[in-house]
């Protein structure tokens, strides 16, 4: 065997990657895979919210940069809408009305619409966390 093609590093069978290309490649996997679930989840591209899509390191901070960038603000319009999904999510209003009251809005200035929003925002977010965050978090751990 041909010990100069062991020891050559331009050798492609040889070469070890840097800290900076293993963090390109781990940030590579994160946002393919956070666009894959949301996709299937939401049917939408997260990659497209996020204002630093290099450094990938902590969930929480993907979170937060999709929280402040509206990535999870979900928009209900239209009586008919808004009653429909607060029919087929929040029957009772509870949910709805309980996000309501943590956002400071109180009886006099909610409506239907309103509560769907909110409703269908903190739904996104908590799906979020349920589906995607977990996934995420295994590939931030694993790579």
């Amino acid at each position: 065997m041909d010990t100069h093609t062991n020891t050559d590093t331009n050798n492609p069978t040889n070469h070890t990657h840097s800290a900076e290309d293993l963090q390109i490649i781990q940030d590579e996997k994160i946002l393919d895979l956070l666009d894959s679930l949301a996709d299937d989840f939401f049917g939408d591209t997260p990659s497209e919210y996020l204002s630093n899509k290099e450094d990938l390191t902590c969930i929480h901070n993907i979170y937060d940069d999709l929280q402040n960038n509206g990535y999870f603000n979900e928009e209900v319009i239209y009586y008919y809408n808004a009653i429909k999904y607060l029919k087929d999510n929040d029957q009772s209003l509870s949910e709805s009305l309980e996000i309501a009251e943590e956002y400071g809005y109180s009886l006099t200035n909610i409506n239907s619409e309103l509560l769907a929003t909110l409703h269908a925002s903190r739904s996104k977010e908590d799906k979020f966390w349920e589906h995607i965050a977990p996934e995420l978090e295994n590939i931030i751990n694993n790579l």
